[in-house]
């Protein structure tokens, strides 16, 4: 027997289909910065990278600007690396509140519509769906910038940067935000 019933296993099963095989598409840097300091991992350890286009406000700039990407949770071969299959085949999320904000209010499309999820509707009440889109739009705004500095300093840099000195700035950086001092360029020894 299934281990969560009615509107839940539903809302499940379509998050397991649209959204987890496929992987988290809405993740910013606050995401990547809560889940590497929960699990005590850096974020090279369940991130990857996919080719990112030109103007794209996310396209990380890396080797001297020869190669723009998005960072990404890592996907394998049965989708997103923190997809967990029960027993009765449905598909949860292992991170459960640490989620991603983006997977948190799926089938809800962050600044945008929403898609229904059959009679399932929204695990998130419409107060609380309110709160984290909230939330999703301040983190991506503070990603965006990130992501703007980040590249302004790699197409400067005298070696060429990888990803791993992208998400090392990205620790740095979100850190400086939390603690209300300045980006971590701006500081002066």
């Amino acid at each position: 027997m299934d281990s969560i019933a009615g509107p839940e296993a539903q809302w499940q099963t379509s998050r397991a289909k649209a959204l987890c095989y496929r992987g988290p598409r809405y993740v910013t840097g606050a995401d990547l910065v809560r889940i590497a300091r929960t699990l005590a991992l850096e974020p090279w350890h369940f991130t990857q990278t996919a080719p990112a286009a030109a103007n794209d406000p996310t396209g990380v700039v890396l080797d001297n600007a020869r190669r723009r990407v998005n960072v990404r949770v890592a996907n394998a071969a049965h989708g997103c690396v923190f997809h967990i299959r029960t027993l009765e085949g449905t598909g949860r999320c292992g991170l459960g509140e640490l989620a991603p904000v983006s997977c948190r209010m799926f089938p809800s499309v962050p600044g945008g519509n929403t898609e229904p999820a059959g009679e399932g509707g929204h695990r998130l009440d419409e107060e609380e769906l309110a709160a984290a889109e909230r939330q999703w739009i301040a983190d991506r705004d503070h990603w965006f910038e990130l992501v703007a500095r980040w590249n302004t300093l790699a197409e400067k840099a005298e070696t060429p940067p990888d990803v791993q000195d992208f998400q090392r700035y990205l620790l740095e950086a979100q850190a400086a935000r939390e603690a209300g001092t300045p980006w971590p360029e701006d500081v002066v020894a």
